[in-house]
Protein backbone atom coordinates (compact mmCIF):
# COMPACT_ATOMS: atom_id res chain seq x y z
CA UNK A 1 0.00 0.00 0.00
CA UNK A 2 2.59 2.38 1.32
CA UNK A 3 4.44 1.77 -2.66
CA UNK A 4 1.17 2.21 -4.11
CA UNK A 5 0.62 5.82 -3.00
CA UNK A 6 4.31 6.74 -3.63
CA UNK A 7 3.67 5.25 -6.90
CA UNK A 8 0.57 7.53 -7.21
CA UNK A 9 2.25 10.86 -5.75
CA UNK A 10 4.94 10.55 -8.32
CA UNK A 11 2.31 10.23 -11.08
CA UNK A 12 0.63 12.87 -10.13
CA UNK A 13 4.04 15.21 -9.52
CA UNK A 14 5.06 13.78 -13.20
CA UNK A 15 1.59 14.90 -14.75
CA UNK A 16 2.06 18.32 -13.55
CA UNK A 17 5.54 18.65 -14.93
CA UNK A 18 4.49 17.18 -18.29
CA UNK A 19 1.48 19.86 -17.89
CA UNK A 20 4.13 22.73 -18.27
CA UNK A 21 5.45 21.57 -21.59
CA UNK A 22 1.94 19.88 -23.05
CA UNK A 23 1.01 24.39 -22.65
CA UNK A 24 3.84 24.85 -25.49
CA UNK A 25 1.70 22.63 -27.94
CA UNK A 26 1.29 24.41 -31.44
CA UNK A 27 -1.35 23.55 -34.42
CA UNK A 28 2.00 22.61 -36.69
CA UNK A 29 4.04 19.71 -37.42
CA UNK A 30 6.94 18.52 -36.46
CA UNK A 31 10.10 18.13 -38.65
CA UNK A 32 12.45 16.10 -36.90
CA UNK A 33 10.22 12.89 -36.30
CA UNK A 34 10.89 9.30 -35.25
CA UNK A 35 13.20 10.82 -32.15
CA UNK A 36 13.18 10.76 -28.98
CA UNK A 37 14.75 13.24 -26.70
CA UNK A 38 15.25 12.04 -23.03
CA UNK A 39 15.84 16.14 -21.05
CA UNK A 40 17.56 16.65 -17.87
CA UNK A 41 15.80 20.11 -17.55
CA UNK A 42 18.01 22.62 -15.95
CA UNK A 43 15.72 23.92 -13.71
CA UNK A 44 15.33 20.67 -12.00
CA UNK A 45 17.56 19.07 -8.97
CA UNK A 46 18.21 15.65 -10.58
CA UNK A 47 19.45 12.23 -9.57
CA UNK A 48 23.01 11.07 -8.82
CA UNK A 49 24.50 10.01 -12.07
CA UNK A 50 23.83 6.05 -11.11
CA UNK A 51 19.75 6.94 -11.62
CA UNK A 52 20.39 8.67 -14.97
CA UNK A 53 22.61 6.74 -16.89
CA UNK A 54 19.90 3.77 -15.61
CA UNK A 55 17.32 6.12 -17.46
CA UNK A 56 19.33 6.76 -20.22
CA UNK A 57 19.88 3.46 -21.23
CA UNK A 58 16.47 2.48 -20.64
CA UNK A 59 15.27 4.71 -22.99
CA UNK A 60 18.03 4.23 -25.61
CA UNK A 61 17.08 0.40 -25.45
CA UNK A 62 13.13 1.51 -26.16
CA UNK A 63 14.56 3.72 -28.89
CA UNK A 64 16.73 1.71 -30.60
CA UNK A 65 14.25 -1.22 -30.37
CA UNK A 66 11.24 0.90 -32.06
CA UNK A 67 13.68 2.17 -34.89
CA UNK A 68 14.30 5.81 -33.36
CA UNK A 69 16.78 8.10 -33.32
CA UNK A 70 17.72 8.93 -29.30
CA UNK A 71 18.71 12.13 -28.36
CA UNK A 72 19.57 13.44 -24.75
CA UNK A 73 20.21 17.20 -23.70
CA UNK A 74 22.42 16.73 -20.10
CA UNK A 75 24.09 19.68 -19.14
CA UNK A 76 23.47 19.94 -15.40
CA UNK A 77 25.32 20.76 -13.09
CA UNK A 78 27.48 19.51 -15.38
CA UNK A 79 27.84 18.25 -19.20
CA UNK A 80 28.04 14.82 -19.18
CA UNK A 81 29.99 14.35 -22.49
CA UNK A 82 32.44 16.30 -20.80
CA UNK A 83 33.14 13.04 -19.00
CA UNK A 84 31.64 10.49 -21.35
CA UNK A 85 32.62 10.64 -24.79
CA UNK A 86 29.49 10.34 -27.50
CA UNK A 87 29.99 7.59 -29.74
CA UNK A 88 27.12 8.40 -31.36
CA UNK A 89 25.35 11.55 -31.99
CA UNK A 90 23.01 11.62 -28.99
CA UNK A 91 24.06 15.45 -27.94
CA UNK A 92 20.68 17.75 -27.89
CA UNK A 93 19.73 21.16 -27.43
CA UNK A 94 16.75 22.53 -25.99
CA UNK A 95 16.25 24.41 -29.40
CA UNK A 96 15.56 21.29 -31.03
CA UNK A 97 12.48 20.21 -29.17
CA UNK A 98 9.62 20.94 -30.74
CA UNK A 99 5.85 20.97 -29.42
CA UNK A 100 3.43 20.15 -31.83
CA UNK A 101 0.12 19.00 -31.19
CA UNK A 102 0.20 16.98 -34.02
CA UNK A 103 3.27 14.52 -33.48
CA UNK A 104 4.65 15.51 -29.99
CA UNK A 105 4.15 12.85 -27.23
CA UNK A 106 5.50 13.04 -23.76
CA UNK A 107 6.44 10.08 -21.72
CA UNK A 108 7.59 9.00 -18.37
CA UNK A 109 10.08 6.60 -17.66
CA UNK A 110 9.29 4.82 -14.80
CA UNK A 111 9.44 0.88 -13.35
CA UNK A 112 5.63 0.56 -11.68
CA UNK A 113 4.38 1.80 -15.69
CA UNK A 114 5.35 -0.18 -19.04
CA UNK A 115 7.08 2.13 -21.66
CA UNK A 116 5.13 2.37 -24.95
CA UNK A 117 5.94 1.02 -28.26
CA UNK A 118 6.75 4.41 -30.47
CA UNK A 119 4.29 5.16 -32.76
CA UNK A 120 6.09 6.23 -36.31
CA UNK A 121 6.36 9.72 -37.64
CA UNK A 122 6.40 11.26 -34.16
CA UNK A 123 8.66 13.36 -31.62
CA UNK A 124 8.80 11.35 -28.17
CA UNK A 125 9.99 13.83 -25.24
CA UNK A 126 10.68 12.63 -21.71
CA UNK A 127 11.55 15.08 -18.90
CA UNK A 128 10.21 12.93 -15.59
CA UNK A 129 12.15 9.35 -14.66
CA UNK A 130 13.38 7.43 -12.01
CA UNK A 131 16.08 5.49 -13.36
CA UNK A 132 15.36 1.98 -11.64
CA UNK A 133 15.76 -0.59 -14.54
CA UNK A 134 19.23 -2.08 -14.66
CA UNK A 135 18.94 -5.30 -16.40
CA UNK A 136 22.05 -7.29 -17.28
CA UNK A 137 19.88 -8.11 -20.57
CA UNK A 138 16.29 -6.29 -21.50
CA UNK A 139 13.89 -8.86 -21.40
CA UNK A 140 11.86 -7.28 -24.42
CA UNK A 141 14.67 -7.06 -26.40
CA UNK A 142 17.10 -8.91 -25.85
CA UNK A 143 19.86 -6.15 -25.97
CA UNK A 144 22.52 -6.52 -23.67
CA UNK A 145 23.32 -3.14 -21.18
CA UNK A 146 26.51 -3.12 -21.58
CA UNK A 147 26.35 -3.30 -25.28
CA UNK A 148 24.03 -0.19 -25.41
CA UNK A 149 25.88 1.63 -23.13
CA UNK A 150 29.35 1.13 -25.33
CA UNK A 151 27.25 2.17 -28.40
CA UNK A 152 26.51 5.61 -26.33
CA UNK A 153 29.50 6.23 -24.37
CA UNK A 154 33.14 5.73 -23.95
CA UNK A 155 35.22 7.41 -21.11
CA UNK A 156 37.19 10.47 -21.59
CA UNK A 157 41.05 11.05 -22.54
CA UNK A 158 41.31 12.68 -18.71
CA UNK A 159 39.63 9.29 -16.97
CA UNK A 160 41.43 7.07 -19.06
CA UNK A 161 44.52 9.20 -18.20
CA UNK A 162 43.69 9.21 -14.75
CA UNK A 163 42.76 5.87 -14.74
CA UNK A 164 46.40 4.34 -15.93
CA UNK A 165 47.91 6.11 -13.51
CA UNK A 166 47.28 3.70 -11.14
CA UNK A 167 49.03 1.06 -12.86
CA UNK A 168 45.76 -1.23 -12.84
CA UNK A 169 46.05 -5.01 -13.79
CA UNK A 170 42.96 -5.14 -15.30
CA UNK A 171 40.68 -7.84 -14.43
CA UNK A 172 42.33 -8.78 -11.47
CA UNK A 173 41.52 -7.70 -8.54
CA UNK A 174 38.01 -7.34 -6.16
CA UNK A 175 36.01 -4.23 -5.49
CA UNK A 176 34.13 -3.31 -2.56
CA UNK A 177 31.99 -0.39 -2.40
CA UNK A 178 29.95 1.26 0.53
CA UNK A 179 27.32 3.82 0.21
CA UNK A 180 27.05 5.52 4.15
CA UNK A 181 25.26 8.59 3.20
CA UNK A 182 25.42 10.35 6.81
CA UNK A 183 25.97 7.53 9.32
CA UNK A 184 29.18 8.67 9.60
CA UNK A 185 29.65 12.38 8.91
CA UNK A 186 27.48 15.04 7.70
CA UNK A 187 28.23 14.16 3.63
CA UNK A 188 24.83 14.92 1.41
CA UNK A 189 21.42 17.32 2.43
CA UNK A 190 19.63 14.49 1.06
CA UNK A 191 15.76 12.31 2.40
CA UNK A 192 18.07 9.69 3.35
CA UNK A 193 18.89 11.17 7.25
CA UNK A 194 20.76 8.28 8.51
CA UNK A 195 23.57 9.93 10.82
CA UNK A 196 24.82 7.89 14.30
CA UNK A 197 24.83 10.79 16.78
CA UNK A 198 26.70 8.49 19.12
CA UNK A 199 30.52 8.01 18.76
CA UNK A 200 30.67 4.51 19.93
CA UNK A 201 27.64 3.43 17.30
CA UNK A 202 30.04 5.06 13.94
CA UNK A 203 32.66 3.12 15.51
CA UNK A 204 30.62 -0.40 15.90
CA UNK A 205 29.77 0.41 12.34
CA UNK A 206 33.31 0.80 11.08
CA UNK A 207 34.18 -2.21 12.92
CA UNK A 208 31.29 -4.40 11.45
CA UNK A 209 32.15 -2.85 7.76
CA UNK A 210 35.87 -4.04 8.60
CA UNK A 211 35.05 -7.17 9.12
CA UNK A 212 32.84 -7.54 5.90
CA UNK A 213 35.72 -6.30 4.28
CA UNK A 214 38.15 -9.15 5.90
CA UNK A 215 35.64 -11.92 5.06
CA UNK A 216 35.73 -10.90 1.17
CA UNK A 217 39.69 -10.72 1.60
CA UNK A 218 39.69 -14.12 2.90
CA UNK A 219 37.38 -15.06 -0.37
CA UNK A 220 40.18 -14.00 -2.58
CA UNK A 221 43.47 -14.38 -0.43
CA UNK A 222 45.48 -14.12 -4.19
CA UNK A 223 43.77 -10.92 -5.45
CA UNK A 224 43.85 -7.28 -4.71
CA UNK A 225 41.03 -5.88 -2.56
CA UNK A 226 39.96 -2.15 -3.45
CA UNK A 227 37.53 -0.36 -1.07
CA UNK A 228 35.47 2.63 -2.61
CA UNK A 229 32.78 4.68 -0.15
CA UNK A 230 31.07 8.01 -0.03
CA UNK A 231 33.04 8.24 3.46
CA UNK A 232 36.22 9.58 4.00
CA UNK A 233 36.19 8.60 7.67
CA UNK A 234 36.01 5.35 6.58
CA UNK A 235 38.18 5.31 4.10
CA UNK A 236 40.68 7.00 6.48
CA UNK A 237 40.27 3.98 8.74
CA UNK A 238 40.77 1.02 6.21
CA UNK A 239 44.33 2.18 6.33
CA UNK A 240 45.89 -0.53 8.83
CA UNK A 241 44.12 -3.28 6.70
CA UNK A 242 46.07 -4.79 3.42
CA UNK A 243 43.67 -3.04 0.97
CA UNK A 244 43.72 -0.14 -1.82
CA UNK A 245 42.00 3.06 -1.68
CA UNK A 246 41.87 5.89 -4.31
CA UNK A 247 42.49 9.34 -3.66
CA UNK A 248 39.25 10.36 -1.68
CA UNK A 249 39.77 14.07 -1.02
CA UNK A 250 37.43 15.13 -3.93
CA UNK A 251 34.41 12.86 -2.60
CA UNK A 252 31.01 14.67 -3.38
CA UNK A 253 27.57 13.66 -5.24
CA UNK A 254 27.04 13.80 -8.63
CA UNK A 255 23.68 15.55 -8.00
CA UNK A 256 24.90 18.85 -6.39
CA UNK A 257 25.99 21.94 -8.41
CA UNK A 258 30.13 23.29 -8.67
CA UNK A 259 32.32 20.70 -7.64
CA UNK A 260 34.38 19.62 -10.99
CA UNK A 261 36.79 17.46 -8.80
CA UNK A 262 34.00 15.26 -7.53
CA UNK A 263 32.29 14.48 -10.87
CA UNK A 264 35.57 13.77 -12.45
CA UNK A 265 36.21 11.61 -9.22
CA UNK A 266 32.87 9.76 -9.21
CA UNK A 267 33.96 8.81 -12.97
CA UNK A 268 37.02 7.64 -12.31
CA UNK A 269 35.80 5.04 -9.44
CA UNK A 270 32.80 4.18 -11.33
CA UNK A 271 35.29 2.84 -14.44
CA UNK A 272 38.20 1.53 -11.88
CA UNK A 273 35.71 -0.66 -10.24
CA UNK A 274 34.32 -1.39 -14.07
CA UNK A 275 37.56 -2.96 -14.86
CA UNK A 276 37.84 -5.53 -11.37
CA UNK A 277 36.87 -8.85 -11.43
CA UNK A 278 34.13 -8.57 -9.66
CA UNK A 279 32.15 -6.36 -7.63
CA UNK A 280 30.53 -6.62 -4.10
CA UNK A 281 27.76 -4.20 -2.67
CA UNK A 282 27.88 -3.62 1.24
CA UNK A 283 24.92 -4.29 2.77
CA UNK A 284 23.83 -3.26 6.42
CA UNK A 285 20.48 -1.86 7.97
CA UNK A 286 22.60 1.83 8.95
CA UNK A 287 24.07 2.46 5.58
CA UNK A 288 21.83 3.18 2.04
CA UNK A 289 21.40 -0.46 0.77
CA UNK A 290 19.68 0.28 -2.68
CA UNK A 291 22.47 2.65 -4.41
CA UNK A 292 22.96 1.10 -7.53
CA UNK A 293 26.69 3.32 -8.11
CA UNK A 294 28.27 -0.74 -7.75
CA UNK A 295 25.78 -2.34 -9.98
CA UNK A 296 26.13 -0.12 -12.41
CA UNK A 297 30.16 -0.18 -12.83
CA UNK A 298 29.20 -4.16 -12.79
CA UNK A 299 27.35 -3.61 -16.02
CA UNK A 300 29.31 -0.76 -17.59
CA UNK A 301 32.26 -3.51 -17.38
CA UNK A 302 29.59 -6.76 -17.31
CA UNK A 303 31.33 -8.25 -14.84
CA UNK A 304 29.86 -10.22 -11.71
CA UNK A 305 28.05 -8.53 -8.59
CA UNK A 306 27.62 -9.34 -5.57
CA UNK A 307 25.70 -8.53 -2.18
CA UNK A 308 27.66 -8.46 0.50
CA UNK A 309 26.31 -8.59 4.17
CA UNK A 310 28.34 -7.05 6.57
Amino acid sequence: MRYQFAFLKNDLKFWLINLGYKLKYRFKRAKKRNTLFFIFEPQRKHAGIADRLKAIISLYNLAKSNGYRFKFYFKTPFALSDYLVPQSDWEAEMDDLEYSIFDTKIINETNWHKLPQLKAGKQYHCYCYTGNEIPEVFNNTGYKWSELFSELFEPSLEIKSVCESYNLNYGSYVSIHFRFVNALERFENTFFDNYLECEEERQALIKKCKNGIQSIMNDYPDSEIYVFSDSKVFLQSVSDMNVKVLDYEAIGHTGDEGNMDSYLKSFIDLYVMAHSKCIYRALCPEIYQHSCYALLAARIGDIPFYDKQM
